[in-house]
C-alpha cells in the first residue's frame, strides 16, 4: 500500500468512525467562539527555533526546553511579551513531556541522540527556574526506560504512559509507571490498553486522558503512518483503565501534537501524519462533561513537536517544527484567547445521554484478548448443582458472513486469580478476533442436567443474562516481532508451522524439560503427591518447583498475581525467551505419572469440578509466555494416565477436561495440544490407549477447538513401541503431526525422514519436531558435563532441521542434576540455548525451508546433511572433514557457495571457493577458518542478470 492509500486509508477510517458514533455534535466550527482566532504574536526578539521540546507554564512564564541539539532554555514572560535564553540542557534531550510542580520542571522520559536510533534516558532531569540549573535526579528502572511518552502530575506523584523504547526504529509500549519524585520510588502499573507513542497525556477531574500519538517503526518504513484512533482514560479512583471505546476516537488522527486540561476538557492541538505534509494546525477539545468532541479555532501555524500552556486566560504554544518530520523549525509564539464563562456554560449544556454512551461499542485489536463477562446465578466449584456439568455458556461471535461459536467458561467471582475465589455469579469467554472490523456477539447461559456434553436446543433451559448481545469494533494490532499477538493464528500446513493470516513460516526451537512445568508453588492448591520411583523416569524431589534462580530475571512491569506471587516463573519465560527460544513443553495432568504435581481439578480425586483460581494463574503464564513468542506445547497426559479419564475413551470426563481447556486457553494464538506423553503401550505402563481411542481424541479436539490448533502425538522412542501404532495413525485427517522422541541420536535424521515419506504417501504430510532425544537417562547434559553439545550439534540439531523437521526441543534426562523433573534453572544449558538459536537463525534468515527436501545422496560424506531445493539452493551441514563434494549433475548454471559457522552464528562467509558450475559434482573448498570444526555451507544459484 502507498502512503497516499494509507492516507486515505487513515482520513476514510475517521469519517466512517464519525457515522458509527453519531458525531452530529462535532463540526459546528467554532460556533460557542465566534470571532475568536489564534494569534501570533510579535516580540522583540525570538527563542532558540526547536522541535521535538519541551514547552510549559510555571509561575506565569512559558519555558521552551531541550529540543533537537542542545539548546538553551528559552522562557516567554506573558506581561512583557519577551524572550530570553537561560541554561543550557546538560545533554541532547527531546520527545519529552515536561512536570511542572512546586517550583521545578521535571523531565522524565526523554530521548537523547540522533534520529533514528535515539536512546531513553536513563534519569529523570529537573530545572530549577529560579537557580537557573540542571541536576540530575532518580534513575529510571533499566527495563522501563523510554521516550515519547506522555507524563501527567497527580496527587503528588508524576505518571509516565506509552513511549518508545528504541528511538524511532521500533519498541512502542503500553507501559504506565508511577514516580514519587520525593523518594525516588518507581512502580509499574498495569499496561495501556494501546501502545503509543509522540503523544501528550493529561488528567482531567481524577481520570488521565492518552489521546492521539502513533507506533513508530523506522524498521517498516512506517515512521508516520501508523497513528492511533482510539484514546485511553484511566480513572485514578477505580485504579484500572476504562474500556475503550469508539466514542473517544480521535476526529484528526496525528502524532507530535500538544495536549493540556481546562475547565473539564482536554484541548489537543498541532501534530504530525501522513495525511499531510504540513503540520496540523488542527485544534480538538474533548469535552469529559458531555463527552463530545468539538472544533476550536486552528492554529495559525500548523506545527508538532511542542506543547501548550495556559496564562491569564489564554491558550499559548510555540516552536515546533511546520512539516511533518523535523523542518522548518519554527520562531513563532501564538495565543487563543480561552472561552469566557458565558461560552463555557453554554459549551457544557449539550445533555449527557447515559444510553448512548452506554452503546458506544467496545474497541479492541486484531489476534489480542477480547474476553466478556456475563452475571449468571450464583454458584460454587463444589456446588451439588455442578457448574461445570449443568451449565453451558456459548458465544456466537459474527462479522458478515463469518461466524465463530465459542464456549465459556465458569470464572467464579471474576478476579479469581487475585481473589482465590472458588464462588460467585461470573461467567467469561475468550475469543480473539482474526479481521478487523465490527463484530456482533450473542451470548446464552444453559442450565440442564449434563448440558456441558450434550448440544443446546431451543428448548434447552437457559438463564437470562444482561448485554447478552452486543457489538464492538476491531482494529489492528499494535505489537510487532516475536509476540503472538502481532502474527495471529499458528496452524500446521503441509508439514511444517505457519501464520494462517500472513503466511510466515516459522520455526521451532525451545525447551522440553522440565515437563512438570506448572508444578509450581505459587499456583494455588499445588503440591507434590507421594510418588513411588520407577527405572526408565527422573526421580521426583520431595518440593515443587520455585525457579529462585530465575527470579532475578522477572523485570518491572512483569505479571504476577496476589502481590508478588509468580514472579520467578514469569521470569524463568523471560530468560528463556531471551535466548531466542519460542517454545515450553508442559503437562497439564501427570496424575499416576512422574511429577504426580499437575491437575486442573479442585483435588487430585476430582475429575468433573476444577479448580478455577488454579487455571486463571495458568492463563496469566500462558499469556505472558505469547507476549515473548513462546509456544504454549499443551501436553494433555502422560503414558501411565492414559486410561485415567473413561478407560482412554474420548467420554464424559475426558470430553469435560478438553472442553474446559479449549474454553480457558484455546484462544492463545500459539498454541498446540499433545495427545499424550508417550503415548500408547510399553514395558513400563502396559495399559495405553489403542488407535482408536487417539483418533476420538483428535478428532474432538479439531471439532470442538473454534482455532483448529495443531494436534499432535508424542511417541515412544524405540521403533518397536511406536511403528504399528503411527502406521495406522498416517493419513488420518485430524492428527496434524509427531512431536518425536528417538532413542538414539544418531538415527534422528532417518526417522524423521520415514515417517516425513510415510505420512506424504497417506495424503497428509505430517508436522514433525525433534522433541525428546534419549538415551532417557542421559539427553541433554548440563553446559559444564558436555561443552558444545557436540553430538547434539551435528545428530540431532542440524541433523533434524535440515531432514524436514518443523522444529526441535531439548529433553533433560532423568539421571543427573538438573534433569526433567528437578530442572529449577534454564541457565544450566545457556550454550545449548544459543546453539539452537544459531541454527533457527539460520533457517529463518536464508532458507526457504518450507519448499526443500532432504537429500544425503547430493553429499560425499556419511556424516554431513543436505536440504536442497533442487537447481536452486542447497544446505549442507558438514562436520570436521576437507573436500566435500556437492553433486550438482542436475542442476545448471553458476552457483554461489557461503559458510556459516555453526558455532558462533553471524553473517555468511567467504571459504576458499566462491562460486561453482553446476553439470558435475563441485569441490566445494574450505571454510574460512576453524579446518577441524563443524561448518554449514549454502549453495545457491545465481540469478541470471536481466
Amino acid at each position: 500500500i502507498s502512503l497516499i492509500q494509507k492516507s486515505a486509508c487513515i482520513i476514510c477510517l475517521t469519517a466512517i468512525s464519525w457515522l458509527i458514533a453519531g458525531c452530529q455534535s462535532f463540526g459546528s466550527n467554532n460556533q460557542f467562539m465566534q470571532g475568536q482566532q489564534w494569534e501570533i504574536l510579535p516580540t522583540q526578539n525570538n527563542p532558540i527555533a526547536r522541535h521535538e521540546a519541551g514547552f510549559v507554564e510555571l509561575n506565569k512564564k512559558l519555558y521552551l526546553l531541550g529540543g533537537r541539539r542542545i539548546n538553551p532554555t528559552s522562557v516567554f514572560d506573558t506581561t512583557t511579551q519577551t524572550w530570553s535564553n537561560k541554561a543550557k540542557t546538560p545533554i541532547e534531550l527531546h520527545h519529552f513531556q515536561p512536570i511542572a510542580h512546586d517550583g521545578l520542571i521535571y523531565i522524565i522520559g526523554a530521548m537523547t541522540g540522533q534520529w533514528p536510533n535515539e536512546t531513553p534516558v536513563d534519569k529523570v532531569i529537573i530545572y530549577n527556574p529560579e537557580l537557573d540549573t540542571f541536576h540530575y535526579s532518580h534513575p529510571i528502572p533499566k527495563h522501563r526506560q523510554r521516550g515519547g511518552a506522555g507524563a501527567v502530575f497527580y496527587n503528588d506523584k508524576i505518571y509516565l504512559i506509552g513511549g518508545i523504547t528504541q528511538g524511532h526504529m521500533t519498541g512502542y509500549v503500553p507501559w504506565f509507571d508511577e514516580y514519587d519524585p520525593k523518594t525516588g520510588t518507581w512502580r509499574a502499573l498495569p499496561d495501556a490498553p494501546h501502545a503509543r507513542d509522540h503523544f501528550q497525556a493529561t488528567v482531567v477531574d481524577d481520570q488521565l486522558f492518552a489521546l492521539a500519538g502513533r507506533t513508530t517503526s523506522k524498521a517498516t518504513q512506517q515512521d508516520m503512518a501508523l497513528t492511533i484512533r482510539h484514546g485511553n482514560v484511566y480513572d485514578f479512583k477505580q485504579n484500572r483503565w476504562l474500556p475503550v471505546t469508539d466514542g473517544l476516537a480521535i476526529p484528526t488522527p496525528r502524532a507530535g501534537n500538544s495536549a493540556i486540561a481546562w475547565e473539564g476538557m482536554v484541548i489537543l492541538g498541532g501534530g504530525e501524519s501522513m495525511a499531510q505534509k504540513e503540520a496540523h494546525n488542527d485544534v480538538e477539545v474533548w469535552n469529559s462533561k458531555t463527552r463530545t468532541w468539538h472544533r476550536w479555532p486552528s492554529l495559525k501555524r500548523g506545527r508538532h513537536g511542542t506543547g501548550f500552556g495556559i496564562v491569564d486566560g489564554y491558550l499559548y504554544t510555540a516552536s515546533g517544527s511546520g512539516n511533518r518530520g523535523g523542518e522548518p523549525e519554527l520562531f513563532s509564539i501564538e495565543r487563543l484567547a480561552l472561552p469566557t464563562h458565558s461560552q463555557l456554560v453554554n459549551l457544557n449544556k449539550t445533555t449527557y445521554d447515559t444510553q448512548k454512551v452506554d452503546a458506544e461499542k467496545p474497541v479492541f485489536k486484531q489476534f489480542h484478548k477480547v474476553s466478556l463477562q456475563f452475571q449468571g446465578s450464583d454458584t460454587s466449584e463444589n456446588a451439588s448443582d455442578n457448574p461445570f456439568l449443568n451449565y453451558r455458556l456459548d458465544v456466537t461471535f459474527k462479522q458478515g458472513k463469518t461466524t465463530k461459536r465459542v464456549r465459556g467458561f465458569y470464572a467464579a467471582d471474576g478476579n479469581a486469580a487475585e481473589t482465590s475465589a472458588s464462588n460467585g455469579r461470573m461467567w467469561q469467554v475468550n475469543f480473539v478476533p482474526p479481521t478487523t472490523g465490527e463484530w456482533s456477539y450473542s451470548a446464552k447461559l444453559f442450565h440442564s442436567p449434563n448440558i456441558a456434553l450434550n448440544p443446546a436446543t431451543q428448548n434447552t433451559p437457559h438463564i437470562p443474562l444482561i448485554n447478552a448481545k452486543g457489538r464492538f469494533l476491531v482494529e489492528r494490532s499494535d505489537k510487532t516481532g516475536r509476540d503472538f499477538r502481532a502474527k495471529g493464528l499458528l496452524i500446521a500446513e503441509d508439514g511444517f508451522f505457519k501464520f494462517k493470516h500472513s503466511g510466515e513460516y516459522w520455526l521451532k526451537a525451545g525447551a522440553n524439560s522440565p515437563e512438570n512445568l506448572l508444578g509450581y508453588v505459587d499456583f494455588d492448591q499445588t503440591y507434590r503427591i507421594a510418588t513411588q520411583n520407577r527405572d526408565g523416569e527422573a526421580v521426583a524431589p520431595t518440593s515443587i518447583h520455585r525457579f529462585a534462580p530465575h527470579l532475578n530475571d522477572w523485570k518491572t512491569g512483569d505479571p504476577t498475581w496476589q502481590g508478588n506471587k509468580g514472579k520467578s516463573l514469569i521470569g524463568a519465560i523471560n530468560y528463556l525467551s531471551s535466548k531466542g527460544m519460542n517454545t515450553a513443553y508442559f503437562l497439564t495432568l501427570n496424575l499416576l505419572g512422574d511429577g504426580k504435581d499437575v491437575w486442573p481439578y479442585r483435588t487430585p480425586e476430582e475429575r468433573d469440578r476444577f479448580d478455577v483460581s488454579k487455571l486463571a494463574q495458568w492463563d496469566i503464564v500462558f499469556q505472558h509466555m505469547q507476549k515473548k513468542g513462546v509456544l504454549l506445547h499443551m501436553v494433555l497426559q502422560e503414558t501411565e494416565n492414559e486410561t485415567l479419564l473413561d478407560n482412554g475413551d474420548t467420554g464424559p470426563l475426558r470430553q469435560l477436561y478438553f472442553h474446559e481447556l479449549i474454553a480457558r486457553f484455546g484462544y492463545h494464538r500459539g498454541l498446540v495440544w499433545n495427545l499424550g506423553e508417550e503415548n500408547g503401550p510399553a514395558p513400563w505402563s502396559p495399559v495405553g490407549q489403542t488407535t482408536e481411542q487417539r483418533k476420538a481424541m483428535a478428532q474432538f479436539l479439531k471439532e470442538n477447538d473454534p482455532y483448529q490448533h495443531p494436534v499432535i502425538l508424542h511417541t515412544h522412542g524405540e521403533d518397536t513401541l511406536r511403528d504399528t501404532m503411527l502406521t495406522d495413525l498416517t493419513g488420518f485427517e485430524y492428527l496434524d503431526g509427531l512431536s518425536l522422541q528417538e532413542a538414539e541420536r544418531e538415527r534422528t535424521y532417518k526417522v524423521i525422514e520415514h515417517w516425513k515419506k510415510a505420512s506424504q504417501a497417506k495424503g497428509k504430510e505430517w508436522l514433525i519436531s525433534m522433541d525428546e532425544i534419549g538415551q532417557w537417562h542421559t539427553a541433554v547434559l548440563p553446559d559444564n558435563q558436555d561443552p558444545d553439545h557436540p553430538t547434539l550439534r551435528s545428530d540431532v540439531l542440524w541433523g533434524s532441521l535440515l531432514s524436514g523437521a518443523a522444529g526441535i526441543e531439548w529433553y533433560f534426562g532423568a539421571k543427573h542434576p538438573h534433569n526433567d523433573l528437578t530442572s529449577e534453572d534454564w541457565r544450566q544449558r545457556d550454550r545449548l540455548w544459543e546453539l539452537s538459536n544459531i541454527a533457527r537463525t539460520f533457517f529463518e534468515q536464508h532458507l526457504p525451508y518450507w519448499e526443500m527436501a532432504p537429500n544425503r545422496s547430493l553429499i560425499n560424506h556419511s556424516k554431513a546433511y543436505c536440504l536442497a531445493k533442487e537447481n536452486e539452493q542447497y544446505a549442507l551441514y558438514l562436520p570436521a572433514v576437507q573436500g566435500a563434494a556437492l553433486d550438482l549433475s542436475h542442476a545448471t548454471g553458476e552457483f554461489t557457495v557461503r559458510w556459516y559457522d555453526p558455532l558462533k552464528g553471524g553473517d555468511l562467509q567467504v571459504g576458499s571457493v566462491n562460486n561453482v558450475t553446476a553439470g558435475t559434482p563441485q569441490i566445494l573448498g574450505k571454510p574460512p577458518y576453524g579446518l577441524n570444526q563443524d561448518w554449514v555451507v549454502l549453495v545457491t544459484r545465481n540469478k541470471p542478470n536481466l
